[in-house]
């Protein structure tokens, strides 16, 4: 087992540190192996003797492990996957599954629990004594993994630590367990491959390769000046043809994004098909108008967003939070104007709208004297501008606002609408 450990830690440290360079999230913490007093001291808590796979993995590899890795945002990946492998003796238990006849049984003995409360599970019962289960504690349903500790560790760690939330899971998953040879497992061990080693200089030399690097890496102004070595058509229609091969939706809007981003004006025209009954390619409502505030001229952008949510607002209620998803990106005063007699109450999403709309002093000086939901959002939209927002260009206009709310807070009658003013007066303070 000590063998094992040592390659297994080899690329664990690897691993972490190749994400790093990649702007992941990661955490790794091996500890030494547990001491015989230690699992004495476990087995007399558990009354029972661990198996002595998972013994000899306590005592000659480690005594607790937690490994862990995200994605940064902006990568686009084949599937919803974050890493996370652990286990310690200070977790083993015997869980109860919200099930007293089951917490009986004394059947599964949980090994790790992930951040989302699922948890990595030995089945005692099973021929190896430590076949590996996973238990979703959303769904109460159980998902065997590996039939042996020793082989989950090995599958987990062939496929970048993958786990250990529910969603993780199932797309390596057959009838045995954890499937290094499946179609899935084939094309996620070779996207984390190209992913951790494919560089910018590589990619650069051929235009579907920068296509997946940008989708790996997101958007900075060396993949701008990569992509301006090519021809814009020639981009266009090479993004064109990648959204196209994806089935996935979400996969397809990530991509469109992409190309918004690097084409810019030069995608004018595809753009402008979205909006068309023969699109170019299909995308969702927030996307569109992403791209129509990234691609289009100003006013005509948002003035298509503006019209379909108008066309909306007469069929359904329009909330803040739909306002918002497609007018953020517009960044626009002219957003203001617009809103202004189409909020209502609840205002949440309106508030956050408000911020990302570029208020001016007068802006906010006009809401906080008009009717009772204009006021609440920009005194909830106050409380919540980002702490680079420069406001005020005198102390003057400083003090005009102070004074609207403290006269607010005067007449508020409401413990909640007091509240939020006070938190509005200190972000300005």
């Amino acid at each position: 087992m000590k063998q094992k450990m040592d390659s297994w830690k080899r690329r664990w440290l690897w691993l972490v540190q190749a994400l790093e360079l990649k702007g992941a999230s990661t955490f790794i913490s091996i500890d030494p192996p547990a001491q015989e007093q230690e699992i004495a001291e476990v087995e007399s808590r558990l009354r029972i003797q661990l198996p002595e796979e998972f013994r000899s993995l306590l005592m000659d590899g480690s005594g607790k492990v937690l490994v862990y890795w995200s994605l940064p945002c902006e990568t686009i990946k084949p599937f919803d996957v974050s890493g996370e492998i652990g286990w310690g003796t200070d977790q083993l238990c015997f869980s109860d599954f919200a099930d007293e006849e089951m917490e009986a049984q004394r059947r599964y003995l949980t090994f790790h629990v992930a951040g989302n409360g699922d948890e990595l599970l030995l089945d005692l019962s099973s021929p190896s004594g430590t076949s590996v289960v996973h238990w979703a504690h959303e769904t109460a349903e159980f998902r065997l993994l590996a039939p042996t500790m020793t082989a989950f560790v090995d599958r987990v760690t062939e496929l970048g630590c993958v786990g250990a939330e529910e969603w993780q899971y199932p797309y390596f998953c057959g009838e045995f367990g954890l499937d290094l040879e499946s179609e899935n497992s084939r094309r996620w061990k070779a996207w984390l491959h190209q992913y951790l080693t494919l560089t910018l200089e590589q990619a650069q030399e051929e235009l579907s390769l920068l296509i997946t690097y940008t989708e790996m890496n997101g958007v900075d102004k060396k993949v701008g000046a990569a992509f301006a070595r090519y021809d814009g058509e020639e981009v266009l229609r090479a993004w064109l043809k990648r959204a196209k091969a994806e089935e996935d939706l979400n996969q397809i809007d990530a991509l469109m994004c992409c190309a918004g981003d690097i084409l810019k004006e030069n995608a004018a025209d595809l753009v402008r098909s979205l909006w068309s009954e023969a699109p170019a390619v299909n995308v969702s409502h927030s996307i569109r108008a992403y791209l129509s505030a990234r691609c289009l001229p100003e006013g005509e952008g948002l003035k298509r967003v503006l019209e379909m949510l108008d066309a909306s607002a007469k069929q359904n209620k329009l909330s803040g939070y739909e306002a918002n998803s497609v007018l953020q990106p517009f960044g626009s005063r002219r957003v203001l104007e617009w809103m202004e007699d189409k909020v209502s109450f609840p205002y949440s999403g309106w508030d956050t709208l408000y911020v990302h709309s570029q208020p001016s002093v007068s802006d906010i000086v006009h809401w906080l004297s008009a009717k009772d939901v204009q006021r609440q959002i920009v005194i909830s939209a106050l409380s919540i501008l980002p702490e680079d927002y420069v406001l005020f260009n005198s102390d003057v206009e400083a003090q005009q606002v102070r004074n609207l709310l403290e006269q607010a807070l005067d007449t508020a009658v409401l413990k909640k609408e007091k509240q939020a003013i006070r938190k509005a007066l200190e972000k300005l303070a």
